[in-house]
């Protein structure tokens, strides 16, 4: 019985994970300001290296440091992003087509998944 409760437990935190990240997501998407960025260069910070973005706005110009996937096709220095951001908060931010993101979420509902078949193939065990 304290297999299933640990599955199960389980399984909800990594639902709860992915929900959690697509939601921040949808609400950058709907309540942040989503500008027109130029990748300018990658910068190497404490949490390891990143994309400097560079836009302009009403309230001048700006620079953010946006996590660079360990794996992934990387975004070309020069190209144009699609960016989401919280003025309130720039560390939430969100690069439209970041499939790192998207790869993380679909871990953790997969995650979910496999802890919820083996907590039913225990109970019919």
């Amino acid at each position: 019985m304290l297999n299933v409760i640990i599955f199960l437990v389980g399984a909800l935190i990594m639902f709860y994970m992915a929900l959690r990240s697509m939601r921040a997501r949808q609400q950058l998407r709907t309540k942040g300001v989503c500008v027109q960025a130029t990748v300018s260069g990658t910068v190497q910070n404490r949490d390891g290296a990143a994309y400097v973005l560079e836009f302009t706005t009403a309230g001048g110009s700006h620079r953010l440091q946006y996590p660079k996937p360990a794996k992934g096709k990387p975004f070309a220095e020069g190209s144009v992003v699609t960016l989401y951001y919280d003025p309130d908060a720039p560390e939430k931010m969100f690069v439209e087509g970041d499939k790192s993101v998207l790869g993380a979420e679909l871990l953790y509902a997969g995650i979910g998944v496999v802890l919820l078949v083996l907590m039913v193939g225990i109970m019919n065990r």
